[in-house]
């Protein structure tokens, strides 16, 4: 039934309850906000296990990287659904880890060979091929940024330096915290005892202890040395030589120690070098 208002037909009953909710929808379709913000890279959408069992299986399935091969390939290998693999390529493969052939086909990079080679004899230090190649990216060189400028960070410091530099929208922030997880599982970054993040130490770096505590001590002790049977000689020859002394100091400061303790820290050194000079004469 129909009811005329103002000279216009306005439907009534059901047909106009219909009419109005279809109406509402459609209002409420055009408050919904615009698309959402893509992320200027490609993030991680599996966590870091999955993704490093992918990586070995497109060594695996790649021949050693002989061969270019596709995500079923891989999945095949590393007995996953092929979407799982598919939908990580873009990151595997702007950062790297994958290289690309030809559309929809890959090879592993070397670093990525090298670490799924070494990787089932030790995988510790099969995983430095892999930070190798993080050095390089762009969340790598934004992790670098921020140790910088301060020597420890947190988890929500690093999400948002990523995010700042990656630009995505914040329903991207568990994507970001995937990213995290992958510096963690290879080892470019190392939590302290008290959950923060410091950055792992270069190859060839000497690891410092921290302490405000000088240690100085003389040694006239020589390491023992295997030496060959002595053949008698004269009471003059065998008269012992001069003893060699060694000395070790070792200096422990960190950005606490303060001008009175490194005064009392040079005082220490002083004193070891006028007590080896003293031996020495």
């Amino acid at each position: 039934m129909n009811e005329e208002i103002n000279g216009e037909v306005s439907p009534t009953g059901t047909e106009g309850k219909v009419s109005q909710e279809a109406a509402g929808k459609k209002a409420s379709k055009a408050e919904k906000p615009g698309r959402r913000i893509e992320s200027k890279y490609a993030l991680p959408a599996s966590n870091p296990e999955i993704l490093s069992k992918i990586l070995k299986a497109y060594v695996i399935a790649s021949k050693q990287g002989a061969e270019a091969v596709n995500y079923t390939d891989v999945a095949a290998v590393a007995a996953l659904h092929p979407t799982m693999v598919s939908r990580n390529n873009a990151f595997l493969s702007e950062a790297g880890f994958i290289l690309p052939e030809r559309w929809g086909y890959f090879k592993p990079s070397p670093e990525t060979t090298d670490f799924a080679k070494q990787a089932p004899w030790d995988e510790d230090s099969a995983r430095e091929h892999i930070r190798a190649l993080i050095e390089r990216t762009w969340f790598g060189e934004t992790v670098q940024q921020q140790f910088q400028l301060q020597n420890t960070l947190s988890k929500s410091d690093l999400i948002r330096a990523f995010g700042i530099k990656a630009t995505p929208d914040p329903s991207d922030a568990n994507r970001l915290g995937l990213l995290l997880d992958l510096l963690l599982h290879f080892g470019y970054l190392v939590a302290d005892e008290q959950g923060n993040y410091i950055a792992r130490p270069k190859q060839g770096a000497r690891e410092v202890s921290v302490s405000h505590r000088a240690d100085a001590f003389v040694s006239d002790e020589i390491p023992a040395v295997e030496l060959p049977p002595v053949l008698p000689r004269s009471v003059e020859e065998t008269r012992p030589g001069p003893i060699t002394p060694q000395i070790s100091i070792n200096l422990n400061l960190t950005a606490a120690t303060t001008d009175e303790e490194l005064e009392l820290l040079v005082k220490k050194v002083k004193t070891a070098l006028n007590l080896l000079l003293d031996l020495g004469k």
